[in-house]
């Protein structure tokens, strides 16, 4: 199959000159996406998105005769791919490693505004990745200093920075709207002080906090080494589901991709934690559907986490999911990331 009779099966997609995916809506929306990311502002070597960069390839989706719109992460499953050997190791940190340079040559300006104005984003929030060697904030804020009317910035600092007590309020005094991190328990050791702490300073601050939660589920741990299940599942959502429970329950914590395939699990968290949102990239109509029933619309975040996936795609998943409910669709695309962020 090709996309263009792909797209045909599906409602609101088209695509645009270049063959990539936008969205196909006869009206005007108000949407501000709460999840992208910019050249700049990743754990690698900075390119300057003023750059003209290069397309952006999308390494995150399938092949076209692999996608399936119907689950989360888009992904036809096989659920006896075996991911065994230190080789499955290697091949799974190099594609990793890969989707971040696409990322980072594609998270121009140029391309970021066209990707905007394709599919009527007024706005992106932008999150920085920080790593232990690396802090991106700054760049983060000067990304949303040089172009206020397209960007929102938050700040990102790890947890393991000696700085840390002293950043957070230095960032948000500069105008930080609030905390991204990407953090796995192997990195952490078992050693979860320190995220705590992290968190704690932004609560404090009256930020709130967007983590990367969620792994795939559909591999058995019969098919995986010891070493690849670990890596599979080092950011499984009962790990940063639990450590609410040592944080103060107005804790306003976002959970990042909703889970991914883990959003019926998020959705339990969010149901004991009422001050939580779920953010969608990568979910199905499906899915969201599940937790708009389930924990109702106000605390759902339209997400894509541009330039890894395509605006496009998740945008559609929320306008099937919200055909008959125009006011669980305002306040995803727009509402609630205005009232939590307080713009």
């Amino acid at each position: 199959m090709q996309k263009e009779e792909f797209v045909k099966k599906e409602q609101y997609l088209k695509l645009n000159e270049q063959g990539d995916f936008v969205i196909d809506y006869p009206e005007k929306l108000d949407i501000i996406d709460a999840h992208t990311h910019m050249s700049n502002l990743l754990p690698l070597k900075v390119i300057d998105p003023k750059t003209k960069g290069k397309k952006v390839k999308y390494l995150t989706l399938p092949a076209i005769e692999k996608m399936d719109l119907s689950v989360p992460y888009w992904t036809k499953i096989d659920p006896d791919e075996k991911k065994k050997g230190i080789l499955a190791v290697i091949n799974f940190s190099l594609k990793g490693y890969n989707i971040f340079k696409d990322m980072v040559n594609g998270g121009t300006y140029q391309n970021c505004f066209k990707s905007q104005q394709e599919n009527m984003i007024k706005k992106s929030v932008v999150l920085p990745i920080s790593s232990s060697k690396y802090d991106r904030s700054l760049e983060a804020l000067q990304v949303a200093k040089d172009y206020p009317d397209h960007f929102i910035p938050y700040c990102s600092v790890h947890p393991h920075d000696p700085e840390i007590k002293k950043k957070i309020p230095q960032y948000q005094k500069l105008g930080a709207k609030g905390y991204k991190l990407k953090i796995t328990d192997m990195e952490l050791k078992g050693d979860f002080q320190p995220l705590i702490d992290a968190l704690k300073l932004c609560h404090e601050a009256g930020l709130p906090v967007i983590l990367h939660t969620g792994s795939l589920t559909h591999y058995k741990v019969e098919n995986t080494s010891k070493l690849m299940w670990k890596l599979l599942k080092s950011t499984r959502v009962e790990i940063f589901g639990e450590l609410l429970k040592k944080l103060p329950t107005d804790f306003k914590f976002i959970f990042g991709h909703s889970g991914i395939a883990e959003y019926k699990l998020v959705a339990e968290y969010m149901k004991k934690f009422p001050a939580t949102y779920a953010e969608l990239s990568c979910q199905s109509a499906d899915s969201i559907k599940y937790l708009i029933n389930e924990v109702g619309h106000e605390r759902l975040l339209f997400g894509s986490d541009w330039p890894a996936l395509p605006q496009a795609i998740t945008l559609s998943r929320v306008l099937l999911a919200t055909e008959n409910n125009q006011v669980a669709r305002e306040h995803i695309l727009l509402k609630n990331v205005q009232r939590l962020l307080k713009i």
